[in-house]
């Protein structure tokens, strides 16, 4: 009997490489790091360049900067002589002395008549000007270059001679320098910190506005404090917020489109399962066939409700990109009578047009929408033989006027402008009414920037077998296309 197999070693997870070089490439990316480096490399960059030029300037053989100190030296030294010097024995060739720290820098003689009193412990035995005349020289001494300077104070008779050799000098540059990069050290470290600090301060209401977000559900759309963000962050998180204000108006489109459509078609749905259900119960084919025909009644109606509700969907999501552009409305008018035509045949209706060429600045599709509600309202209340007139015409210069009218019953003066709300009925319309295809007309004219009056229609005389009536006309008055 064979040993069970062994099972396959774990093959590491492939995420963690790609999570270490989303963390670098995070890093790489921080505002904060980089601000900070930038400031850090700038001022370091301007430092070296200032400490070149100074090791440059105190490089040179003839910088006025040793010769200064050298002067300022003596002086110092010459005042701080006391009376009496030259009573002092001159200096023992003897005597050898350990030069203190103070010789590194520089090494002084202090000659009174014609004899070394005063001295540093590293001065040299002979004179270091040996011309003992006031002023700067160099020279060699013993194999090394030295600068030197010497003063006199004729009254007590001293001389002061101050010297210091290229070694010296290159001894107190180079300490010079170490201090002063100690010193840059330092304040580039207090430098780095503070800027770190003052960034992350600054950068602290972004945080707490991640923060924020992260805590919030996921559908609340409400607009981002910015109050307290730097000036440079506030136009990104004003912008976010514009964008935000418009999910949001999208959202509740979409929901009120939701609910509206659960509210319209829960009627009719329950009126069609109600036909079917009476047509399958029919007992005898007449009844069958009433049925059918109510059922085929109610598809129509919810056909029609559907499609309205979709073109009022459609108006909501893209009411923020109409595209306008030069079209004849007469055009678009003959286009659109033609869908009508099997429907008013149906009902003994005649549809008459009456159009002059036109042009407008127009969405096509938003236009059509426009028409296809206007006719279908007018087709649904003038009733079986009744009659639609339709027409447009230039209205003045700069005006285009469409007209709609229908010899039905009319329209009472006080429901005139209710009619264009949404999901409005006007008490006595024809059954199949939704009450959006108007609300859908006001949309389009207002986006178009078209005003919308509402009028009497064809009259009905009193020979007409349903009655004498004043009918409705809609007439909707856009602004013409500029002349190119």
């Amino acid at each position: 009997m064979s040993a069970p197999a062994a099972p396959a070693p774990a093959t590491p997870a492939p995420a963690a490489p790609a999570a270490v070089a989303d963390k670098r490439c995070r890093g790489t990316r921080s505002l904060r790091w980089r601000l900070t480096f930038v400031l850090i490399k700038s001022v370091l960059l301007a430092w070296f360049v200032w400490m070149g030029c100074q090791i440059w300037q105190l490089g040179r053989e003839h910088t006025g900067f040793l010769d200064n100190s050298l002067r300022e030296i003596a002086e110092q030294v010459l005042a701080s002589m006391p009376e009496g010097l030259e009573r002092l024995p001159s200096r023992d060739p003897k005597r050898v002395t350990v030069p203190v720290a103070a010789d590194r820098k520089m090494s002084f003689q202090v000659w009174a008549q014609g004899r070394n009193v005063v001295y540093s412990a590293a001065a040299p035995l002979e004179p270091l000007k040996p011309d003992f005349r006031d002023g700067f020289a160099r020279r060699e001494i013993h194999g090394e270059r030295w600068q030197v300077y010497s003063l006199t104070d004729r009254q007590r008779g001293l001389v002061v001679q101050v010297g210091r050799t290229k070694q010296m000098a290159i001894q107190e540059l180079q300490g010079w320098i170490l201090g002063s990069l100690l010193a840059a050290a330092l304040i580039l470290v207090v430098f780095g910190l503070a800027m770190w600090m003052v960034i992350g301060r600054s950068l602290r209401p972004l945080t707490t506005l991640r923060d924020t977000l992260r805590q919030r559900p996921p559908l609340d759309l409400t607009p981002l404090p910015s109050a307290e963000l730097p000036n440079e962050f506030r136009p990104l998180v004003d912008a976010f917020n514009s964008q935000l204000e418009r999910v949001d108006t999208a959202v509740q489109h979409e929901r009120r489109f939701i609910a509206d459509a659960a509210h319209e078609l829960r009627t009719p749905l329950a009126v069609l399962s109600t036909h079917a259900e009476l047509a399958l119960r029919a007992d005898t084919l007449e009844e069958k066939n009433a049925a059918l025909l109510r059922l085929r009644a109610g598809v129509q109606r919810s056909a029609r409700l559907s499609e309205q509700l979709l073109d009022l969907a459609r108006l909501d999501a893209g009411e923020e990109s109409v595209r306008l552009a030069p079209l004849d409305l007469s055009d678009l008018i003959v286009l659109v009578i033609r869908d009508f035509e099997t429907l008013a045949r149906e009902r003994r209706q005649r549809i008459t047009l009456r159009a002059e060429p036109t042009r407008l600045l127009g969405d096509v599709d938003q236009l059509g929408i426009l028409l296809r509600n206007l006719i279908d309202n007018a087709v649904r209340h003038a009733g079986a033989d009744g009659t639609i007139a339709v027409s447009c015409h230039a209205d003045g210069d700069d005006a285009v006027a469409l007209c709609v009218a229908d010899n039905g019953p009319g329209v009472a003066v006080d429901d005139c402008q209710r009619i264009f709300d949404r999901f409005y009925r006007a008490p006595g319309s024809p059954d199949g009414g939704s009450g959006i295809g108007l609300s859908l007309v006001a949309r389009i004219a207002q986006t178009h920037g078209a005003r919308i009056e509402c009028g009497e229609g064809l009259e009905r005389g009193a020979e007409d077998p349903r009655g004498p009536g004043r009918g409705f006309e809609v007439r909707v008055v856009f602004p013409a296309a500029p002349v190119v």
